[in-house]
């Protein structure tokens, strides 16, 4: 069995990169830093199969690392967008340099093409209006939901996040009518006016998650969907996953479990309707 192949080994190799990560001074967009994170996300490919994934979740020093990758994890995300958001609201062109010189523009295209068809085929009512919690500085699926023609509203618990994703919109879609909420979604009420409601993967551990669940069940209307972008295999290490036992009461209409990297794994549930 190769060092590749190997469960200990690569345990080994994820942690020994996690270490020089969370060694780091400062943690920035630089060339160096984002080749470590590379690096990083490839020890944690969605390519891997449940059998070896599993050997590797299951090594004493992983389980040890797991709250603090989630947490550098998070934290590099928002770095990450918050600089995007920043070189697209700013530029001359901002359509161009989204399109062509952010590396992830095809994935969100892709992806949220992906969550939108899905939730087309599986919504018994007309989808009018969504509600996109936790859209961070860079809100490219409340973009890629407005120009499906829909309604968006989006949640931040973020002020300044919230405010830069604003920025972005404006500069890529001046025309748009959406709306920028700052808010806990556990403190949102008025959620049974949105067909379908997005929960972003980074919103909340693994605790705070099963309360925005508990919350969005109580408060959604009857029919509507949930779509959760979630994490299996080893992406569980980037952050918390959200499973069918964490959907009591909601009715799961399509599980996606992706091992293609750069895709999160998709959950879509109902509020099911009451029985008559």
């Amino acid at each position: 069995m190769s060092a590749l192949t190997n469960p200990l080994n690569h345990a080994n190799c994820i942690v020994s990169t996690y270490q020089k990560i969370s060694q780091l001074p400062k943690l920035e967009i630089t060339p160096e830093v984002m080749e470590m994170l590379h690096q990083f996300l490839g020890l944690l490919s969605n390519e891997h199969g449940s059998e070896f994934t599993d050997a590797v979740l299951a090594q004493q020093q992983i389980q040890a690392i797991k709250p603090r990758v989630q947490t550098l994890f998070s934290q590099a995300s928002s770095i990450y967008e918050r600089h995007w958001a920043y070189c697209i609201s700013k530029s001359i062109d901002p359509v161009h340099t989204l399109e062509h010189e952010y590396p992830y523009f095809k994935h969100y295209q892709r992806a949220t093409a992906l969550e939108i068809n899905a939730a087309h085929s599986l919504a018994t009512e007309q989808i009018n209006r969504v509600l996109m919690v936790g859209s961070g500085a860079l809100p490219l699926t409340s973009l890629a939901l407005h120009n499906a023609e829909l309604a968006v509203d989006n949640l931040d618990i973020h002020q300044q996040d919230l405010l830069l994703g604003k920025e972005v919109c404006d500069a890529l879609a001046p025309a748009h009518r959406m709306n920028f909420i700052h808010n806990d979604i556990c403190k949102q009420d008025d959620l049974a006016c949105y067909d379908v409601i997005w929960l972003a993967a980074l919103v909340g551990d693994e605790k705070i998650k099963r309360n925005i669940l508990h919350h969005l069940f109580d408060s959604m209307a009857a029919g509507s969907l949930l779509v959760i972008r979630t994490a299996y295999n080893l992406r569980t290490l980037l952050y918390p996953s959200v499973t069918e036992s964490d959907l009591a009461g909601f009715q799961v209409k399509l599980k996606i479990q992706t091992f293609a990297d750069n895709f999160h794994s998709i959950l879509i549930a109902q509020k099911p309707y009451a029985e008559s």
